[in-house]
């Protein structure tokens, strides 16, 4: 475990805005999603474990870790009623942490939060050995991890269905940040695939039990084409958390906060400067 938890200030005034990122995905690659923030809010991203050096899949053994490490990071900087971002596995830490500790935070934001409909998470607590999601698991493990040029990465990424709805730029800040140039000079996944697989591996069970429990004021947003974040379990969502906002944005999919940045940020605002 890093003494010191790793992350990004994004700058900007106001009050503390922190994002959670999602599985796979480096922080600093959202720049376009945050930079509108930064007007209105001093905006910090966390780097999850597994950016950490030295840090292995086994010790992710629950959603829950990368609560307590987001809980930790944010007393490492003595933040108290922070505004709280998550998108997909940032979305579960976040809910985690607001609840493990609401004294940690005023508002949250949760995008596209990996909350399954309640029937299929009993079927995984029921029978956890079958594996729920071995195709994702398996495609995250034989997921391609070095290039020989950043240029390869984004000619091959720019060909993939996952990121057709990425502007150029958009693609250009994912291989960027989710890119490393080794000692050979060429470049390797920055987030190990091992991980990315870990997490697929073991979906979070507890997650209606929490949002049951929260007490902050929150903002739901989902993408009209998500894969992730079902009608169902967003219906089910609106029935345990009436009093949150509930908004859906269409023509995108789960990676809304890169397929539509600047619209997912401009919900984001809106809502705040109502609240």
């Amino acid at each position: 475990m890093t003494d010191s938890i790793p992350y990004i200030d994004f700058g900007g005034e106001g009050p503390i805005l922190h994002f959670a990122h999602p599985n796979a995905y480096p922080p600093a690659g959202f720049r376009q999603f945050l930079e509108p923030l930064t007007e209105q809010f001093h905006v910090y991203a966390v780097e999850h474990r597994p950016l950490w050096s030295g840090s292995q899949p086994e010790e992710m053994t629950d959603w829950a870790v990368i609560a307590e490490d987001l809980i930790r990071f944010f007393d490492q900087m003595g933040w108290q009623q922070v505004i709280g971002v998550g998108h997909s596995l940032g979305g579960v830490a976040t809910l985690y942490a607001a609840v493990s500790r609401p004294d940690l935070f005023s508002q949250l934001i949760l995008i596209e939060p990996v909350m399954l409909p309640p029937a299929i998470l009993q079927k995984i607590a029921e029978n956890p050995e079958e594996g729920a999601f071995t195709k994702m698991v398996d495609g995250a493990l034989k997921r391609r991890n070095h290039w020989e040029s950043r240029e390869a990465a984004f000619t091959r990424f720019r060909r993939k269905s996952v990121f057709n709805r990425f502007s150029d730029d958009a693609l250009w800040d994912y291989v960027n940040s989710a890119t490393q140039e080794t000692a050979n000079g060429d470049f390797e996944l920055l987030f190990p695939r091992e991980w990315e697989a870990q997490f697929y591996a073991m979906p979070p069970l507890g997650v209606w039990e929490a949002i049951a429990q929260l007490t902050q004021p929150t903002l739901a947003i989902r993408a009209a084409e998500s894969n992730t974040l079902f009608p169902q379990a967003w219906d089910h969502w609106q029935k345990l958390q009436p009093e949150a906002t509930f908004v859906e944005l269409p023509d995108c999919g789960h990676m809304l906060t890169l397929e539509r940045p600047s619209q997912t940020a401009n919900i984001i605002l809106d809502y705040l400067n109502r609240v």
